[in-house]
């Protein structure tokens, strides 16, 4: 059996439907992560490895683990940005790096949960992107400006999940974040094109394109956060390009990769990859771009792009995730969400996870504490 072991250090719920991606390809399913992980809330897999809930523990007992059992396993995914960052910082091993992280290439670990390290790489291997600026000491805000121009975007290096993102108008706009910003090792600095974003949810293996999804965002949490509704169509034009990347920076697993379309050249700009699992993998099977599929692909050594029937190429669909689309309806109070969902729309109701009894209950769960930590919040404020 084909066995993979799939890592989370966070409590990321991006990981929930992975497991089930995994086991219904074929694979079996070991979860290295601490009790009560939401990548351990589904009866899609075989053995749960406890790990160290003490942050300072964690990654050198997951080191101590891999160095024992890394070869009983065909695949290893790190399921998130912070260990991701972790195990790229510490693993000297040439052979460890190879079986764990997501490039085939050392030389390219640079891009590994760091903002500087892509945009530096991009260059080197001449892939299209808004122009950058790295940040030194020797920059002033008003040499930044000068240079870039405006609008920009300000990104910490080690940002994850739209946080520590920011975009700046003017030059007032740029001090204000500057002096909020503690950090500012590898603050990158990047044109903001005007036009549309695009997400693909990717899976590379050994460098090769097995599928891609393609979609545009509908509804986020936050200006520059996590999605929870998106459109989804098949756009040719990114096959080339996504294979380029690929290629040249030796891709080797799953990756969140995020274009900028221009506006007015309509040419596709390369502004994020996370080289991670997340919850749209799942739903590729809506598609027809299905990642269960890609990795019965690699797992017999057929390394091809898997395309979707014509029928769901000419298609667009709308998907939301239940529970982080729900969540945020509540948290906004977007009543006009709710009754999306009450009514079916876009046929939402498939996407319930009602095909696991364990990640359906969950979620309930965690819907019914947010509702019920709303109401207690609305009560205390109205007494006071």
């Amino acid at each position: 059996m084909y066995k993979v072991l799939l890592i989370s250090s966070k409590n990321w719920d991006s990981l929930k439907e992975i497991p089930v991606v995994l086991k219904n390809a074929g694979c079996g399913v070991d979860i290295y992560a601490a009790k009560g992980s939401w990548v351990l809330a589904n009866r899609f897999h075989d053995k749960w490895i406890e790990a160290s809930t003490d942050e300072n523990k964690f990654t050198d007992e997951l080191l101590a683990f891999l160095e024992r059992h890394a070869h009983e396993y065909n695949w290893i995914i790190p399921g998130d940005d912070i260990i991701i960052r972790q195990l790229n910082d510490r693993i000297t091993s040439d052979e460890l790096f190879k079986k764990v992280m997501p490039v085939t290439k050392i030389e390219n670990r640079a891009l590994l949960g760091s903002k500087a390290g892509l945009s530096a790489l991009c260059k080197q291997y001449n892939i299209k992107t808004p122009k950058y600026l790295i940040y030194d000491e020797s920059q002033t805000v008003d040499s930044i400006a000068d240079y870039m121009g405006f609008p920009i975007m300000v990104k910490e290096d080690e940002s994850e999940g739209g946080y520590g993102v920011f975009r700046c108008d003017n030059i007032n706009e740029l001090k204000e974040i500057f002096n909020k910003i503690k950090n500012r090792n590898n603050l990158v600095f990047q044109q903001l094109i005007e036009g549309e974003d695009i997400n693909t949810e990717a899976l590379y293996k050994d460098n090769k394109l097995m599928v891609y999804n393609h979609s545009l965002r509908m509804k986020t949490i936050g200006t520059f956060g996590i999605s929870t509704k998106r459109v989804f169509y098949q756009n040719e034009a990114l096959d080339e390009i996504l294979i380029n990347i690929g290629d040249k920076l030796a891709l080797n697993g799953f990756g969140n990769i995020v274009f900028i379309q221009d506006n007015k050249t309509k040419e596709y700009y390369l502004i994020e990859i996370d080289m991670r699992p997340n919850s749209w993998m799942y739903y590729g099977k809506f598609t027809g771009n299905d990642f269960t599929l890609a990795i019965k692909n690699i797992i017999n050594n057929n390394l091809i792009l898997l395309k979707p029937s014509k029928k769901l190429s000419n298609r667009k669909r709308v998907i939301s995730i239940y529970k982080k689309d729900i969540y945020r309806c509540i948290t906004t109070k977007d009543i006009g969400g709710l009754f999306y969902w009450l009514i079916n729309r876009d046929d939402c109701w498939s996407y319930i996870p009602v095909y696991d009894r364990k990640l359906f209950k969950a979620v309930n769960k965690h819907l019914f504490n947010t509702i019920k930590e709303y109401i207690h919040a609305k009560t205390k404020k109205a007494v006071a």
